[in-house]
């Protein structure tokens, strides 16, 4: 079958665990033709890819076989902006004109975020008598209608939002199948849409993190950051937060627990350390309050072999969410993937994952002493942590494989665009 994806803000560099490309790997190693359209614009660097560039706007085909196409639209400097609407919409007008001169797919697995484009994947569906399925990710265009008010820029870009709500609740209606990263965004696209559940609509967690305990772990040269910060913590129970510091979550909640712990001289701390890794927001504000706290190491942007070396170094991982909400995100899974205990600030399916399988710690979003707290009762209780961490492998085993997780998505897709064969044989 020929099979299309689209994500916008796809990695192209050290991308092989990420969910498109997963899922793209396990399509092509049965034998489909894949493609995959992503924007020409580079959502972490801002600027426009130097793939798409090297190109001249064609067409790359990868050693593995996967063709990537690229739909330009306008860029843009701030992820809050109008002008990623903007840019979003004039990506999808060239999606469907190159998709419309392109040979028809069997069937097109369309990323929402964003909302533009998967709107568009599904009327090229239609048109083209192609299986769509929307794989929702995140609640679009809900958590971006939130634009300011105060300029006459946001008050024309909440106006334009009825539209964009209109756009995304036809797509979630009118696909062929709709699927999820966990069950609460599922029940959201259902809601939206006024559709009902069937065979058809499923959860695939997100699972991008292979299998990082009871495998040997990843080689680091001598003086990489990684492995300098593991040999200074060698003895202490280590927690390790990885990930893009942003506005929905960020290590500086980390630093004022432990801060709020070092004024009141507590001796959990002595037996602590924490292992920051990634980059983003306020960065270099991180790293020097981070400075001054002796069992903390900052260890930067880690590529996925480096972070499966910290974390299969680490006793308990963090999900560091700044106030209450949903979240179920690739690094809570990598937490998981290495069998840690997690505490966590997030709601939704992860806290009642947590709190189901005794898994970790659930903490308010935002709570910078329910978070000392936590860190002081798994730093302390060496039996209750190596509990959590059992359950954690078990469950991981049972229900969170990546490789068992994508071989169901993929047969899916194959079954979605098995059901949609007859009708377009038919016309």
């Amino acid at each position: 079958m020929r099979i299309w994806t689209t994500v916008m803000g796809q990695r192209l560099d050290d991308a092989a665990d990420t969910r498109s490309m997963i899922l793209c790997d396990h399509l092509l190693r049965r034998g489909h033709q894949v493609t995959m359209w992503t924007s020409a614009w580079d959502h972490i660097r801002k600027e426009w890819r130097k793939e798409w560039r090297a190109a001249g706007g064609a067409p790359v085909v990868r050693d593995d076989g996967l063709e990537i196409r690229f739909m330009k639209g306008s860029g843009y400097q701030r992820n809050t902006s109008p002008m990623r609407l903007v840019d979003h919409w004039g990506a999808a007008q060239d999606f469907t004109r190159q998709a419309l001169a392109s040979p028809r797919p069997d069937a097109i697995v369309a990323s929402l975020p964003d909302h533009v484009t998967a709107a568009a994947a599904v009327s090229l569906g239609q048109k083209l008598g192609a299986a769509t399925i929307v794989d929702v990710r995140d609640k679009w265009p809900d958590v971006i209608a939130d634009f300011s008010t105060r300029s006459a820029a946001g008050q024309v870009a909440r106006r334009l939002m009825h539209f964009e709500h209109r756009r995304t609740r036809r797509a979630l209606a009118e696909a062929d199948a709709v699927v999820a990263m966990m069950h609460s965004m599922l029940d959201w696209a259902l809601a939206k849409a006024g559709r009902r559940a069937s065979a058809l609509e499923q959860v695939f967690y997100l699972t991008t993190a292979p299998k990082a305990f009871d495998v040997e772990p990843p080689a680091l040269p001598e003086g990489h950051p990684v492995r300098a910060a593991l040999a200074a913590s060698e003895g202490r129970v280590r927690f390790a937060f990885a990930g893009t510091f942003n506005r929905t979550q960020h290590p500086e909640l980390l630093l004022t627990a432990l801060e709020q712990l070092k004024r009141e001289n507590h001796p959990a701390l002595r037996r602590a350390a924490f292992l920051i890794g990634g980059d983003g927001q306020d960065a270099d504000q991180v790293r020097q309050r981070a400075a001054a706290l002796d069992n903390v190491h900052c260890v930067g942007w880690m590529k996925p072999p480096e972070m499966r070396a910290l974390l299969m170094g680490a006793d308990v991982g963090l999900v560091l969410m700044n106030y209450p909400t949903e979240a179920f995100n690739n690094k809570s899974f990598s937490y998981m993937a290495a069998g840690l205990p997690i505490i966590s600030g997030a709601r939704g399916d992860l806290q009642q994952l947590i709190e189901a399988e005794t898994v970790g710690l659930n903490v308010p979003g935002g709570d910078a002493g329910a978070l000392a707290q936590a860190i002081v009762r798994l730093t302390e209780d060496d039996a209750l942590r190596t509990q959590m961490r059992a359950r954690m492998r078990r469950l991981f085993d049972a229900r969170f494989d990546r490789e068992k997780n994508y071989t169901a998505y993929a047969d899916h897709v194959e079954r979605v665009a098995g059901l949609k064969a007859p009708s377009r044989a038919a016309a």
